[in-house]
């Protein structure tokens, strides 16, 4: 499940990684066991410009912000919307991209998405998301089940036990509707941004130790390297079409 990447100038001090790998396609393992995804690419093109020597390792989606503050890993990739919550308790890279939040449902199931709307409802979360923390906040009438990995909503959702996703735009489009379990489901309601909820946070960025000023300059400036040399825009092409 890791990921390893050497450079000479810096192969004694390896800077350990985690990623939730089950939000594909930003972060998730293949049949061999390899991580995968957006977010890892991203990752290891960072490193290589920053000639950092990176491990990316697959981690507890519960567990890792409270193993960075504790200083078992380094940095984390997942993802990550920034938050005045987090920045009280970690430090970010620079922002790296602005997603869209959207809702899905089963075709035809004519909910409105506003808070009398969805009362009554079963919206399926990833616990401690952005989208946990909109709904808890903004639809007070609906029944929250939250999961600790972010591809469990949708098993709910395709059984019937969920009656709404909140997620991604990209991974409900990219890992759920374009498969085969996801073909009888649509996105509803409005695309939803950091502008709109400030649940949904500033852009997503990698979290860092909070006192780790040296590894938030040296992943900066491999992060403005690949958007420099078309890494960063190649990466969004491949995997999202954008």
């Amino acid at each position: 499940m890791a990921t390893t990447f050497l450079t000479p100038a810096f192969a004694a001090e390896k800077v350990t990684i985690a990623t939730d790998a089950t939000f594909p396609p930003f972060e998730s393992i293949d049949e061999n066991g390899k991580l995968i995804g957006f977010d890892i690419e991203l990752m290891e093109a960072i490193c290589k410009e920053a000639e950092l020597d990176c491990d990316i390792i697959g981690a507890a989606w519960d567990g890792m912000f409270p193993s960075l503050i504790e200083g078992k890993y380094h940095a984390l990739i997942s993802q990550l919307t920034v938050t005045d919550k987090r920045r009280q308790v970690v430090a970010f890279s620079d922002i790296y991209d602005h997603p869209i939040f959207r809702f899905a449902a089963k075709k035809g199931a004519d909910i409105t998405i506003s808070p009398e709307g969805v009362t009554g409802k079963i919206i399926a979360v990833q616990t401690g998301t952005p989208m946990d923390a909109y709904v808890t906040a903004h639809m007070p009438g609906a029944t929250i089940k939250r999961y600790d990995s972010g591809s469990a909503p949708f098993l709910d959702l395709t059984n019937g036990r969920a009656d709404l996703v909140l997620g991604y735009q990209a991974q409900i489009v990219h890992s759920f509707l374009k498969t085969d379990d996801g073909k009888d489901f649509e996105l509803t309601g409005p695309e939803m941004t950091g502008k709109d909820a400030k649940e949904f946070g500033e852009g997503v960025a990698i979290a860092i130790g909070k006192n780790n000023t040296q590894l938030v300059e040296d992943v900066n400036r491999g992060l403005s390297k690949v958007r420099e040399n078309g890494t960063l825009k190649a990466l969004m092409t491949k995997y999202f079409g954008e």
